[in-house]
């Protein structure tokens, strides 16, 4: 196993910062209306950013997904998703889907029915295209393209129309985020061989292929037309055809020298800084934007941002400016279905995938010596957000993958104006989940008792009350509830528990 290549299918379009990035602003989509609670409701409402006005006040009991292309989608009291246009936020375009994606700006998205395949859908819910039998998920559309897996499990790209302009030749593959340029891995790697990536343009054409031994991707994804990599010890930036080049961020001298306690870049260019606890914002210049006044503030789209005070959110504008009155106490800016999977599941090869992940010594590329340094490429250099956390978790196409440390991630800096890594922290166990919801009720039974036949051909037996061991006294447990399949890998036998099994209704 490498870790290398859990950074592939890494992909989420979530309002991203890197470490690499130019002038130009950065966003995934769009952003001018925000799903928010209001200050005192439980209830979901969709906030209109620019004018500060609740365009729907307490319309949903469950959070919306971002709005893009003035579409999203809200899960029901079924567990199915329905498609809603902002125009009309209390009748849905289409609903009743197992699993979808969010809208892009190209005006599409994936969605499947309970027991179908997947299919591109329009902003009238028509369908544009029935994908092939095969496919068994797909990406959200980004840059007019789509990445697609096959039953094979071998991944390729469509157009909107559902096309196939790259096919499925590789072993994982991710979205064109924020450039034309993708990150994808050869299937033709030897087992033993350190891990390469290589580049393709949006036509398929590769520009250029790169050994783990090398580089170490920070992220999956070019963003303002450089690559983040790992040199050694030292961030460099690489452009499309692979040449090292200077890091575009070379303007935050002037932040630098202001001696904040911490600062952040945004992706139109600014900085978020922070002196003790409050926060505020500069330009480039050092040029005070938004006084340091702030428990927090969250770029949105580099014209409107969300100013954190206390239990209080509000938007304001690059000035910090009041955009309206409204306050609310919760606010969804991140998509949480990057990918749709088909109604319907091969239960053998799903089976057959998880087992994949892991032998007697390790899981998914982490073993009983694997520490946070092993695995810092996965969390970057700010570890404020990590702070009390003992999880990293990471998509890997359909799965989540979860890293359970014995140690919190990060803890805050005895001043509180920090937060410092915990590199010493040791992978406790690894969780492999699988949301089958969208697949008939006999899909995730079929899938653990499929896994559990096959464990002693990894080496592990079953020891007691549905804990299997292996001779290396790691440990392996199975289980599932409300349509989500876990398989939980242990480092250590003494420290596993079993699961539950529950059906669904």
């Amino acid at each position: 196993m490498k870790l290398l290549s859990t950074l592939f299918l890494a992909a989420t379009a979530a309002i991203l910062l890197t470490a690499c990035g130019g002038n130009d602003a950065t966003y995934q989509y769009k952003t001018q209306y925000l799903p928010v609670q209001l200050v005192g409701s439980e209830k979901w409402s969709i906030l209109d950013v620019n004018s500060g006005e609740v365009v729907a006040k307490d319309a949903f009991v469950n959070a919306p997904s971002p709005v893009v292309a003035d579409m999203f989608y809200v899960m029901n009291d079924q567990g199915s998703y329905d498609y809603y246009n902002v125009g009309n936020p209390t009748t849905p375009v289409a609903g009743h889907y197992g699993s979808v994606t969010a809208f892009s700006d190209d005006g599409v998205a994936v969605a499947s029915k309970v027991g179908g395949p997947l299919c591109i859908i329009d902003r009238q819910g028509n369908i544009v295209k029935q994908l092939p039998a095969e496919v068994s998920q797909c990406s959200m559309f980004s840059r007019g393209m789509a990445a697609y897996q096959n039953d094979g499990g071998q991944w390729g790209y469509i157009n909107t129309s559902g096309d196939t302009i790259v096919a499925a030749t590789y072993s994982s593959a991710n979205m064109f985020l924020y450039n034309d340029y993708a990150l994808v891995i050869d299937s033709q790697q030897p087992a033993d061989s350190v891990m390469s990536f290589t580049v393709i343009d949006k036509s398929g054409k590769v520009m250029f292929t790169a050994s783990g031994a090398d580089y170490q991707p920070v992220q999956p994804y070019y963003i303002n037309g450089v690559l983040p990599v790992i040199k050694g010890d030292t961030l460099v930036c690489l452009d499309k055809n692979g040449k090292e080049v200077p890091n575009p961020i070379n303007d935050k001298q002037a932040v630098e020298k202001a001696g904040y306690d911490d600062f952040s870049r945004t992706p139109s260019g600014d900085y978020i800084v922070f002196k003790g606890k409050k926060a505020g914002m500069v330009d480039n210049a050092g040029k005070s934007l938004i006084p340091i006044e702030h428990d927090n503030i969250i770029d949105i789209n580099g014209e409107r941002l969300i100013a954190v005070d206390g239990d209080n959110y509000r938007i304001i504008d690059r000035q910090g400016k009041p955009v309206g009155n409204v306050k609310f106490q919760n606010a969804h800016v991140s998509e949480d279905n990057p990918f749709a999977t088909r109604g319907f599941i091969d239960t053998d090869l799903a089976a057959a995938s998880m087992m994949m992940m892991f032998d007697e010594t390790s899981c998914c590329g982490a073993d009983a010596s694997t520490t946070l340094m092993d695995m810092n490429a996965m969390v970057g250099t700010d570890a404020r957000p990590y702070v009390g956390n003992n999880t990293l978790i990471l998509p890997q196409g359909p799965y989540f993958i979860q890293y359970v440390f014995d140690h919190e991630v990060a803890t805050a800096t005895p001043d509180s104006t920090g937060a410092e890594f915990n590199y010493d922290a040791r992978v406790k166990c690894v969780i492999i989940t699988l949301n089958v919801n969208h697949c008939p009720a006999t899909t995730e039974p079929a899938i653990v008792g499929k896994v559990e036949n096959r464990l002693g051909t990894r080496g592990f037996v079953l020891a007691r009350d549905g804990i299997f061991c292996s001779d290396h006294l790691t440990a392996i447990t199975t289980g599932y509830d409300k349509g989500i399949v876990n398989l939980i890998y242990y480092m250590r036998f003494n420290e596993s528990v079993p699961q539950p099994k529950n059906k669904r209704n």
